[in-house]
């Protein structure tokens, strides 16, 4: 089986894996900035988060 050079992408893999982790800390970026605006509401709006966390009374 022979490959035809024109049906493939000429791109290195590390370069795929760099676009990855670019994406990955983008998202754990806007996972931050969602995490910060939902506390400063909270602090904002005197909301007591240990009550709105799952899990957070078998942790206390």
């Amino acid at each position: 089986m022979l490959l035809d050079g024109a049906r493939t992408d000429p791109i290195r893999p590390y370069v795929l894996a760099a676009e990855r982790a670019d994406h990955e800390r983008e998202r754990e970026r806007a996972r931050q900035k969602r995490r910060r605006v939902a506390l400063v509401l909270a602090a904002d709006f005197g909301i007591d988060l240990d009550l709105h966390v799952v899990g957070a009374e078998r942790a206390a």
